[in-house]
């Protein structure tokens, strides 16, 4: 159920429904100097996924990136007491059900970096998501913000992903863009990503892109981009 990425980076992806549609998500795997796993927008916890990760090393630390990416973040935690329980900013609040959940606005553990950095991405409150570098890869780990779906989809899921702007291309989907409330702090978080040396592209939604990538991102967030020029 894994899939290697590239070194120390895995991910394993899971079929659900969002209004009907059928969407396939992915949860990525980081596993860090020490051999700690870092567990990114986690997927349901299937017992054979559960065991190809505890090969790989301990699972440490589980993320749900934005206020949207959670909903089987409190699944892992009977399997992995030991693990710390982190949430986008403002998602404590819509899941009062997980006491333990830590804000990634806070200082962050000592442990993730180098190999981790992160931006929040301002201006969108509805999704408040914190986008990751996995640096030694240079790959974007990325919930929501930016989607690609491909072409083999059902007839449903294509008509939507059209409309949606998101379908055999990177983009932020056009509901995210109607959902921007401050352009500015928006465009200057796309400063930042665009900003860093990506290679790789790392999607929740729904692919893993490594075909000029970095040009990629520049023209997924050409529209905010252009702001700062």
């Amino acid at each position: 159920m894994l899939e290697l990425i590239a070194d120390n980076l895995w991910s394993a992806t899971q079929q659900i429904s969002v209004h009907g549609l059928p969407v396939r998500t992915r949860m990525t795997v980081v596993r860090l100097p020490g051999g700690a796993l870092w567990l990114h927008s986690p997927i349901a916890p299937a017992p054979a996924l559960r065991a190809a990760l505890d090969a790989l090393g301990a699972v440490r630390w589980i993320v749900a990136p934005n206020r949207m990416h959670h909903l089987f973040a409190g699944a892992w935690q009977p399997h992995y007491p030991q693990a710390e329980l982190w949430g986008a900013p403002g998602l404590a609040a819509k899941r009062p059900n997980l006491p333990q959940l830590r804000s990634l606005d806070q200082t962050l553990p000592a442990a993730w970096q180098p190999a981790l950095a992160m931006q929040f991405f301002a201006g969108i409150p509805i999704l408040h998501e914190c986008v990751w570098l996995h640096q030694p890869s240079a790959s974007l780990v990325v919930t929501d913000l930016l989607q690609y779906y491909p072409q083999d989809l059902s007839l449903s899921a294509r008509l939507f992903n059209s409309l949606n702007g998101t379908r055999s291309r990177l983009a932020m989907p056009r509901a995210l863009r109607f959902a921007i409330r401050d352009r500015a702090a928006a465009s200057a978080s796309a400063a930042q990503l665009a900003a860093w040396p990506v290679q790789r592209l790392v999607l929740a939604h729904d692919a893993v892109l490594t075909v000029h990538a970095g040009e990629q991102l520049q023209q997924a967030l050409a529209f905010l981009l252009n702001d700062k020029a």
